[in-house]
């Protein structure tokens, strides 16, 4: 397998967003309290832009991708922090489009924004019309079809099969869950083994001959997550090590 993209981070890959071709991903360094946002095009493996504050901030947060707008949400700084802003960045080059303050984000179709912002307890809805210079920007929307990954808890029907299958393959016992997905003629399966007093959460991907294309150690954790790797634009995607960006092609 061929290695598209490996992007490390100055922070912890808190989340990430996906549309079209594009990735953008929320770091947050908790020690210094500063959050950064980067792009990156996903069929090309560049990073667009990176270190992005488009506000000296903290309460900053990822909301999606949606054609070539990334849209972030402005939080309150309490201890339940509320949406209380929306920032529009263009996905390719990160600038900050416009800034909607005291408005929430509500939906986007058809190049129309929808927010909102509550009068009384009652939602005022507002649409807000987008148009970049469409020219330079890639047809997002007709590129690659996305795969889900499927979650099976240990206590799944489907979870034996897979634990005989990753025991038979590497003699290794998985532990609580494992994420599935068969796609491009491969098979790839995040699963968890417990050694030292910590879970390990390795990924594998193998082909339909049971050649193991890869088995990468990605994180030590105390408990199992959810959502370990994803498939956009015919490239496997994963965080490793809480601060990797990770991109294979397929």
């Amino acid at each position: 397998m061929k290695q598209k993209i490996n992007h490390t981070l100055s922070g912890k890959i808190w989340n990430t967003a996906f549309g079209g071709d594009y990735a953008a991903l929320e770091i947050r360094d908790e020690l210094s309290r500063q959050v950064s946002f980067s792009g990156i095009n996903l069929l090309t493996g560049n990073v667009l832009w990176e270190n992005n504050r488009p506000e000296k901030s903290w309460w900053l947060g990822l909301v999606g991708i949606f054609k070539e707008y990334l849209i972030l949400h402005k939080y309150s700084s309490q201890q339940k922090p509320e949406p209380e802003g929306v920032l529009i960045l263009n996905i390719q080059t990160g600038e900050v489009i416009q800034r909607l303050d005291n408005w929430v984000f509500f939906d986007f179709k058809d190049d129309i924004l929808v927010v909102y912002q509550l009068e009384n307890n009652y939602p005022i809805y507002k649409n807000i019309e987008l148009h970049e210079n469409r020219p330079s920007i890639t047809q997002l929307d007709n590129h690659t079809a996305t795969s889900s990954v499927i979650h099976y808890p240990e206590d799944s029907p489907h979870f034996p099969t897979i634990f005989k299958f990753l025991y038979r393959l590497l003699g290794i016992e998985a532990q609580k869950a494992v994420d599935y997905l068969e796609i491009s003629n491969k098979i790839i399966i995040s699963y968890y083994i417990y050694r030292e007093k910590s879970f390990q959460n390795y990924l594998l991907v193998t082909n339909r001959e049971r050649e193991i294309l890869l088995n990468d150690l990605i994180a030590e954790t105390e408990g199992v997550g959810i959502d370990t790797f994803t498939v956009k634009s015919d490239t496997l995607l994963y965080v490793k090590n809480e601060t990797q960006f990770i991109g294979y092609e397929l």
